[in-house]
């Protein structure tokens, strides 16, 4: 029998599947429903804005799929309109308000990861509460994340973008200096009573309410990493046997053979040394309790203390013998150490840990002349000396192998008698002195080569400008920042014969040979080191080496990581140096090279403009961790304030190319600030520390978000706001000020006021061009105690939660910069200001702030202030110099007591072109050479 169909099992089959797929897709619409968000947007305009405003303004979405609908107006008069484009007139009391209904699918992506390094982790732990909230809000992990545009003009150059969960979570967003309120219209909240709720402060308007900051008070915010009782962090770097803070010194400029010395006095070669040891002065169970550098000076004074009883550990660097200027660096040294023992009577044993780092070595113990001597048995080199007393006995242990030598305890002992101290010598000589030399060794004295190391160092400070103020640690700052720069380069003959300089980053942080960091060296030391303080000759010399070493045959200027930065950046060293000096043979030798790092720099600017991406902008590596190639705020800067100070130079030298730089560093100018701004109306808004909301500025203008997936650094120490300090942004303009508060309120550490690398304090330089002098003395002192030890004044790098090196002097330089400029500074290219940012407190009775010979752009200056006298005067005497003689003088005297002037007198003639509010007096056109100005409070 057949089958026959009947036609209905199909129909009710057909029928199910029809049921289904509606189910499906009423499922799915449902599904797509729930993955869909809105809220009734309200953006007010001109709540407190004093000035009527016009404004075209266009809504943009970051993201696919966001529809903006239900467009209306309230509060509109007749010359605002929605039709054809919204265009909005506001402020001086309008206030106009936009609804719009926002859709958007919920984020789905995958949330970006926070970078491997540990800094951004620790700042996500460690900083202020608010920080850390604020921070933990941001949207920069959220690749889909439903960011709004509210764009303030055709350009796209105004305006800002917001996460609209975030509007969600928070209810309202207030934007005072786009003077635009955002609230949920459904869910509305009182624009006035919003206001009363905000009851924080932004950091930069706490400052500008507070007195002075001081160095004292910032020691209190930053531990002390040259106190080992009080740090003991895990990023201190180790090396050989040592852990922590080093102070590298020499017994010369350039000497190849160099000491780092521990907190507790142990002693160890430079990274680079031809001569390996290890010397560790021994006290067993002793306490720490101070080291500090005498008189700015490289003599370390160490403190111990135990059971009663003293010790004073006086330790420095002497050449051998006397320099011998054709031997380049090859400089025999010793290194002294000098043990005094006080206090309660008893018995006294002290050990001396000896490793030369060679393996099989035998040494001996011999009686010499003045006490004893360690030699190699093999060869009778002498690798130390003791001399003491009678009153002390002196033993060596045998050698113990270790991984990495022969390790030698000598054991020194005696008895301490009331009254009475205990003293020996120890010499350590780099590299070991031959037999022949012992007599020149013996003869050695402590006074004598601590009298010729206070003279040479003297010598050395006193070439250059004197800057001198009431405040001790300052003044030894000052001076510690000309040797910790002039101990650092490598002075050798290479394999040919010729004269080569090594000069790395630090003698105890990473490679050491060239000159592998040419920003760090150029701008740094050779600018803000020796050509701010008059040492143009070394600054000259360390020029020519990293062109020796560093340039490329095609003109760039190669270096670790191959910074962006390095070919501009050796542009603006040159560039500033002939600026301040007036050299121009010194110019004139640099040329050649220059000119071929100038031809590269332009090629590389012609070729930006013909990509679509980043158009006119530079695309390199950043920095060290950050290779890839984007369009870096910290490589624009450089590249625009290179071009533009060297076009600067060329026209002091009347060189036919200067038009053609200038113009070139203009257009590009332009292009950058166009591009940044547009990356910041493109960034999620970022809230700050009295819970208002203010734009965001990118480190990459290609992204437009903060970038804490890459490490810490990238964003802050070598981030955007570089581009306001070389002054490619306007210091006031909108821009900087966003860029300052974000980094105040929210990226310093715990807001101090200094990033992790203190050598990047480039808020200093936008505060000083903004004229904020409290501002400027906060980011003084925050660097001064959070990158130098206090006692030691040992510059460092890496601040916290990263590797942390020491001696780098490119961090004395940053300092100097700020110090320099605080006390006398150029105002664009007419104007000399003196005392724009001095410490109200070193105007006090009977205090004096000196400086002498000051290079600037008008010549070397030196001038004087006496505090206030008992007849409530301020004297200022200054002297200018014929070489280029500023358009205007001013002068700033900032009272102790911030009393107003009351009268002035200039060169005994009274005076009215004063500021009272500036506390600024005017001299335009100075046409005599010196001149004494007398304030009257």
């Amino acid at each position: 029998m057949k089958f026959q169909p009947t036609g209905k099992p199909c129909v009710i089959i057909a029928f199910s599947l029809v049921m289904i797929f509606l189910a499906n897709q009423t499922s799915n619409a449902q599904k797509q429903k729930e993955q869909v968000q809105s809220l009734a947007l309200k953006i007010s305009f001109g709540h407190l804005g004093a000035i009527k405003t016009i404004k075209k303004i266009v809504l943009i979405s970051s993201v696919p799929g966001m529809t903006i609908s239900n467009l209306s107006g309230n509060l509109l008069e007749s010359d605002d309109q929605l039709s054809n484009g919204i265009l909005l007139n506001y402020g001086a009391g309008d206030v106009d308000e936009l609804i719009a209904t926002i859709s958007w699918q919920k984020p789905v992506a995958e949330l970006l990861k926070m970078g491997e390094m540990k800094m951004w982790p620790y700042l996500m732990e460690n900083g202020s509460q608010g920080q850390i909230e604020r921070l933990s809000k941001d949207p920069w992990n959220m690749p889909d994340a439903p960011i709004l545009t509210v764009q303030l003009d055709k350009a796209g150059i105004e305006g800002f973008s917001f996460s609209l969960q975030q509007l969600l979570s928070e209810g309202a967003m207030w934007l005072p200096e786009q003077d635009i309120y955002l609230s949920i219209a459904d869910k509305p909240l009182d624009f006035d009573q919003y206001l009363t709720s905000l009851t924080g402060m932004r950091t930069l308007k706490r400052v500008n309410k507070e007195p002075d900051a001081s160095y004292e008070f910032f020691k209190t915010q930053w531990k002390d990493f040259g106190n080992p009782n009080v740090y003991n962090f895990p990023w201190q770097t180790k090396y050989k046997g040592t852990t922590g803070h080093l102070t590298v010194t020499a017994a010369a400029h350039g000497s190849i053979y160099k000491f780092a010395i521990d907190r507790w006095g142990n002693v160890r070669p430079d990274y680079a040394s031809p001569y390996e040891f290890r010397m560790d002065p021994i006290w067993e169970g002793s306490k720490w309790i101070s080291q500090v550098i005498e008189n700015g000076l490289p003599i370390l004074i160490t403190h111990l203390e135990k059971d009663g009883q003293r010790l004073e550990m006086e330790q420095f660097a002497s050449p051998l013998e006397k320099i011998d200027a054709s031997n380049r660096g090859y400089i025999p040294s010793v290194f002294f150490t000098k043990v005094k023992i006080t206090g309660k009577p008893g018995p006294v044993t002290y050990k001396v840990s000896l490793n030369s780092e060679v393996k099989d070595q035998e040494l001996e113990l011999k009686k010499s002349t003045y006490g004893w001597m360690v030699s190699e048995k093999a060869t009778g080199n002498i690798l130390l000396t003791i001399e003491s007393g009678n009153n002390l006995t002196v033993g060596m242990d045998e050698g113990l192998t270790e991984e990495y030598g022969q390790e030698y305890i000598l054991t020194i002992s005696g008895q301490l008698n009331d009254g009475q101290s205990l003293q020996l010598l120890v010499k350590l000589p780099s590299p070991s002195v031959e037999i022949s030399q012992r007599t020149t060794l013996e003869a050695l004295t402590f006074s004598s080569a601590k009298n010729q190391t206070v003279k040479y160092w003297n010598d050395w400070i006193d070439q250059g400008a004197l800057f001198e103020v009431p405040e001790e640690a300052v003044n030894e700052l000052f001076r510690a920042n000309v040797w910790h720069s002039l101990i650092l380069p490598r002075h050798t003959i290479d394999s040919t014969g010729k004269d080569h300089m090594d000069l790395p980053y630090s003698n105890v942080a990473y490679g050491q040979e060239n000159s592998d960091w040419p920003i760090n060296q150029g701008v740094y030391v050779d600018y803000m080191i020796y050509g701010l303080r008059g040492y143009e000759e070394v600054a000259q010399n360390e020029i020519k080496s990293i062109f020796q070493t560093q340039q490329r045959p095609d003109g760039r200027i190669g270096g670790y990581a191959e910074w962006g930065v390095y070919s501009p950046g050796h542009l603006y060293t040159i560039a500033q140096n002939y600026l301040l000096s007036g050299n121009r043979d010194h110019f004139e030798q640099l040329l050649p090279s220059s000119l071929k790092t100038l031809d590269w720099t332009l090629a590389k600017i012609a070729e930006s403009t013909t990509g679509k991406e980043g158009s006119g902008l530079i695309l390199n590596p950043l920095n060290d961790l950050t290779t890839v190639e984007r369009a870096w705020a910290f490589t624009q800067a450089y590249y625009v304030a290179g071009l533009e100070l060297f076009g600067k130079a060329l026209a002091r030298y009347n060189h036919p190319r200067a038009a053609e730089v200038k113009q070139i560093s203009a257009k590009m100018k332009k292009d950058v600030v166009m591009a940044f701004a547009r990356s910041s109306v493109k960034s999620p808004v970022v809230q700050l520390a009295d819970g208002t909301w203010i734009n965001y500025v990118p480190t990459d203008a290609l992204t437009p978000r903060r970038m804490l997936d890459e490490w810490y650094p990238t964003d802050v120490d070598t981030g955007p706001l570089h581009l306001s300090r070389l002054g490619v942004f306007e210091a006031d303009s909108w821009l900087t000020t966003a860029m300052l508060n974000d980094h105040e309120d929210n990226l310093f550490l715990q807001n101090k006021g200094a990033a992790n690398e203190p050598i990047y304090v480039q808020q200093s330089a936008a505060y000083l061009l903004r004229d904020e002098p409290k501002a400027v003395i906060r980011s003084f002192y925050s660097l001064m105690a959070s990158a130098f030890s206090n006692g030691q004044f040992s510059p460092l790098e890496h601040r916290w939660a990263h590797g942390q090196y020491y001696g780098p002097p490119s961090t004395d330089g940053a300092w100097f910069e700020l110090y320099r400029k605080m006390l006398i500074d150029e105002i664009g290219d007419e104007t000399l200001m003196i005392g724009q940012a001095i410490p109200r407190a070193w105007l006090e009775n009977g205090k004096e702030i000196k400086v002498k010979n000051a290079p600037t752009y008008f010549g070397e200056i030196s001038f004087s202030i006496q505090g206030e006298s008992n007849e409530h005067e301020i004297v200022a005497t200054i002297e200018l110099s014929d070489r280029d003689p500023p358009k205007e003088l001013w002068v700033r005297l900032r009272h102790p007591d911030e009393k107003p002037i009351r009268s002035v007198m200039v060169n005994g003639r009274p005076w009215d072109t004063f500021d009272v509010k500036k506390e600024t007096i005017k001299i335009p056109e100075p046409n005599e050479s010196k001149y004494i100005i007398s304030v009257s409070y």
